[in-house]
């Protein structure tokens, strides 16, 4: 799964899950009512954080990946700038996104 669905605005995640995987492991986006992520890959635990701006933490989960590859967060946090931040046992990713 390459794209997003309709209505939401592409999130550029930096950074890998696992050694091996390529660019696009991980799809994100953001609408105005939600946080869309699509794991292209299974990734085992994959721990799911989203900060605002003042760095507060205002979302956090673990997902697993061999279970469940995606995840739709409800997030009607106020406006501002954000990142998500993914973590497993073998890496990590990140991205930033404004509401």
């Amino acid at each position: 799964m390459d794209n997003l669905p309709a209505g939401y605005t592409k999130i550029d995640i930096q950074g890998k899950l696992n050694y091996n995987t390529g660019p696009n492991e991980v799809v994100a986006g953001v609408d105005d009512n939600s946080v869309y992520i699509h794991f292209n890959d299974s990734f085992g635990l994959v721990s799911i954080a989203i900060y605002n701006e003042s760095n507060t933490l205002v979302y956090y989960c673990v997902l697993d990946t061999d279970i469940q590859s995606t995840v739709i967060i409800p997030f009607t946090n106020t406006n501002g700038n954000y990142s998500v931040m993914f973590d497993n046992a073998t890496g990590s990713a990140m991205g930033e996104f404004e509401r």
